[in-house]
Order: structure tokens, then sequence, then C-alpha cells
């Protein structure tokens, strides 16, 4: 991709976050988003910092289980640097994979393992979605009852379905087969490279333990969020049942994986009102609630950029011999 379409897809996603934000704005009471932030109750949002402390501690761990299935073995210590790195730089890259293409790079600097270090980080995002998929699917079957939208669950499953198939290729031999022998007719760098990809995704296939440790702790993460977001509630007391925070927090953060803004800012904001007001959440309230989720995004990835300040990317950086 050139230059300049990274440029115009930047700027293309900035319009739509910034008018999307500033749509929501215009229709809500200013004030009265005011007096909902200035009433949180501060012991509760101490305790929800801590909670991402801890998930982006878990995502940590899961991306390190992945590549070390791998046998990439590294520090571990700068691993967890280049892993809180990556996503100080995710927030500003425009990209949607950017802090992604951060880790990939700076991992297999560290270790000269290339494509296994591009490999983890594509099972770790495969996996990641999965996990929310997943538990947006359960929560939304259990309570699907008190759901006023029950178009969400067919989107949801078939979100789900769709993302089970993709891991499915991913792991499936006869896949890979014919994918190494299509590759192999191929010539030059990119044949070359796309075979050694897929046979070192198929080495998962031999790991299927680690996949399901990772996706249980991916569960967890996604956990966390809801009650991240639960507490924030809890905290304006907005009133709205947790049941309601387990299904809807999981498709929200699919949209706002979505590469059509910036960091999710705006596509949020916007289904935070969307579906907390239809079951009795202020919609000042809601935007509020968005604001600050999208804020406790921010407050995780600051880690990231304490470590640039300190020490730059030294940490993948081989050491010297």
């Amino acid at each position: 991709m050139s230059v300049l379409r990274v440029r115009l897809s930047f700027l293309l996603r900035l319009v739509v976050s910034v008018g999307l934000i500033s749509l929501a704005i215009s229709r809500l009471d200013f004030d009265n988003m005011m007096r909902f932030l200035g009433r949180a109750d501060g012991a509760l949002v101490a305790v929800t910092l801590v909670t991402v402390l801890v998930d982006r501690a878990l995502m940590a761990t899961r991306w390190i289980l992945l590549f070390e299935a791998l046998e990439v073995h590294v520090p571990r210590l700068r691993v967890v640097k280049i892993f809180f790195l990556s996503t100080f730089f995710g927030s500003f890259l425009p990209s949607g994979i950017g802090g992604e293409a951060v880790r990939a790079v700076s991992v297999s600097q560290l270790s000269s393992r290339a494509m296994e270090s591009v490999a983890s980080v594509v099972m770790d995002r495969v996996l990641g979605l999965l996990s929310m998929l997943l538990t947006g699917l359960l929560s939304l079957t259990i309570f699907y009852r008190v759901y006023p939208h029950p178009a969400l669950l067919a989107v949801v499953t078939c979100l789900s379905i769709a993302t089970i198939g993709s891991l499915v290729l991913v792991l499936s031999k006869p896949l890979h087969e014919r994918l190494r022998v299509r590759f192999r007719k191929g010539a030059g760098r990119i044949a070359n490279w796309s075979t050694k990809m897929v046979e070192t995704l198929a080495r998962y296939r031999e790991r299927l333990d680690t996949l399901l440790l990772v996706l249980f702790v991916s569960i967890v993460v996604q956990l966390l969020r809801v009650l991240q977001a639960f507490l924030l509630s809890e905290s304006m007391a907005l009133e709205v049942g947790a049941i309601y925070f387990l299904c809807f927090i999981p498709p929200i953060l699919v949209v706002t994986m979505l590469p059509i803004s910036v960091g999710g800012w705006g596509t949020a904001n916007v289904a935070y009102v969307a579906l907390f007001s239809q079951v009795g959440m202020d919609p000042d309230g809601a935007f509020v609630l968005s604001i600050l989720i999208l804020a406790l995004g921010v407050f995780g990835n600051l880690p990231g950029g304490f470590i640039y300040a300190w020490e730059g990317f030294a940490a993948s950086e081989r050491p010297a011999v």
C-alpha cells in the first residue's frame, strides 16, 4: 500500500470517527453528561484500572504461549516489553493491524524466526476474535429473552461460524497440502514465503492443547472487558443489569475492531448509545460510559509509552555476543 493510500485511509477513518462523535453529541445533553461523569465513584474506577492491567498481562501471556508452542524461545521480559510497545504504537498507526505488525517484526528481529513470529500473531488475532464472538454468542443464547433485538443473535452466530471456519481452515491438513503444492509450483520470494507460512501454521495442529488454553485465556480477557464496563456503569449509577453487559460488550468490541474508524472512536460510542439506551440506560450516561471505556484502552497502552520513552525499541534488539 502506498504512503498516499495509507494517509487517505487514515484521513477517512478520522473523518468517520469525528463525524460519528459529533453526531452523537449533537443529539445528547452535554450538561447531563458532565453530571454523570462528575458522580463517578473513585474507588470503583480504581478497581477498573487494575482489571485493565490484568487483562493486558493475560493478553501478553497468551501471545507468549503461542510462539513458544512453535519452539521460539526468547527472554519473556523482552517479549512483554514488545507487547506493550505494540499496543502503544498500535493506538496511533493508521492500519487496523499496526500493533500486530510491530509485534511480528520486533520478535522476528529478536529471534531471527520471522515465520514463527508472524504465525503466532495471526493465531493470536484469530483466537482473540473467536473469544469475543463465542462470549457474545453464549451470553445472547442464554439470555436472548431479555434482549430487545434478537437479530443480533443471528449476526453474532454468523460471525462466530465464519471465525470458527477460518480457524478450521488455518489448521486444516488437506488445505495445507493443497496450498503447499500450489505455492511450490510458483516462483519468487512471495511463493516461497507463502509456502513457509503455511507449513508454520500447520505446526499448530500438533499443539491443540495450547490453542485451547489460549482460547480460554482469551475468553477470560473478554469477561474482564465486560466487568470493566459494568464497574464503570455502577460507578456512575447507570442502573443497568450485568446481563446486558454480558450480551452487548462482546459485539461492541467486534464493532470497535472494524477498520472504519480510528481506534474504535465513534463506532463504539454510537454502539453503546444504540444498544444500552434500549434497555433503560440514559443515552447521555451511555455515551459517557463509552468514552470512559475507550479511555481505559488508552490507559492500558500507557506502559508501552513509558517503555518507549525509557529505552526505545531496545527490547527487540538482539543482545551483543
